[in-house]
């Protein structure tokens, strides 16, 4: 049995060596970029049926933790995920994407130009609501979605540029 338990056990149980360990961690590089994306123009308060564009550009071409990384020569994504949660911004609005696409009111899809050799998202808002407008102004970009067996290249944590109170929130009021 001692033989059994040493010749075929203990070299399973050493496989396991990495218990707790997500192995996209080793794989994904992290970086922090502040101010990625701009609402423009950026005013305290803005009259109803302005237009304010949302902008999010990252470019390709980076260097995260003292090594340089190339997104879209790496992983031929033609598009990526920013997440960010803006269903206040969104409600009540015309909302027009000018470059990329809405998923949903948490995420949206930047993409690549191959001019600027950025991935970008550009978002016209005509602001038809009135009332205080007060967002997270964190957001996170990554090149994929994590899926199964696949794990991302690139996750960016970044902000909105010029967020206006001390909480990390961007805040407005239309009138």
């Amino acid at each position: 049995m001692n033989i059994f338990l040493s010749v075929f056990l203990i070299p399973l149980m050493m496989q396991c060596d990495n218990r707790g360990e997500n192995p996209c961690d080793q794989y994904t590089n992290l970086s922090n970029e502040q101010d990625l994306i701009l609402i423009s123009p950026t005013k305290q308060s803005y009259a109803k049926g302005e237009t304010i564009k949302l902008k999010f550009s990252v470019p390709s071409k980076m260097k995260v933790n003292s090594k340089d990384i190339d997104i879209f020569q790496t992983t031929k994504q033609s598009s990526g995920i920013l997440r960010i949660h803006l269903s206040e911004l969104f409600q009540d609005n015309n909302v027009n994407f000018v470059k990329g696409k809405k998923i949903d009111d948490f995420s949206s899809s930047p993409v690549y130009n191959t001019v600027t050799d950025s991935y970008e998202l550009e978002v016209d808002v005509i602001l038809n609501r009135k009332g205080i407008y007060s967002f997270d102004s964190f957001a996170t970009f990554q090149d994929r979605e994590f899926e199964e067996g696949q794990c991302v290249f690139i996750q960016i944590i970044t902000s909105i540029k010029g967020n206006n109170i001390s909480d990390n929130r961007f805040e407005f009021v239309v009138i």
